[in-house]
């Protein structure tokens, strides 16, 4: 699932990255003033791909909810987020994956802390929020 919100410069080269050992693509418009979720329908042919238009904005955490439930829903065994401005390369989501269809894990989350670059890159505010929702989701989890 790809929440989006004013992704229309991203959005397609993501979907064009995700390989196929994914059954479903589920690209949740978040209300999008630019018409992220048209955009898609319009130019993008792959069968997979369904979008999910939100009739009001409900940020991040409300878009990959509305995503989840749609997944569920259609009885997917596994459900992947991913970031509609590219962040996250889809050729990554096997290392994702594999600890969940191994039986060795029930959640796995990406690092973006693993990567100097990536850390040097981001604007403070945006660093410490992650740094806070990281350390949230370790502790809910029990990690």
């Amino acid at each position: 699932m790809i929440p989006c919100y004013r992704e229309t410069e991203r959005i397609l080269g993501v979907l064009a990255g995700i390989g196929d050992e994914v059954e479903r693509i589920y690209v949740i418009d978040d209300a999008c003033p630019d018409g992220t979720g048209d955009l898609v329908e319009e130019s993008c042919s792959d069968p997979r791909v369904t979008v999910l238009k939100l009739s009001e904005n409900k940020g991040v955490g409300g878009a990959t909810l509305a995503g989840y439930r749609r997944a569920i829903d259609d009885k997917m065994d596994v459900i992947v987020k991913l970031d509609g401005d590219g962040q996250m390369d889809p050729k990554e989501l096997h290392k994702l994956v594999r600890p969940i269809v191994n039986g060795q894990a029930d959640y796995t989350k990406g690092n973006r802390f693993r990567s100097v670059e990536s850390v040097s890159a981001m604007p403070r505010v945006r660093l410490f929020g992650n740094l806070f929702l990281s350390f949230a989701t370790k502790m809910s989890s029990g990690y």
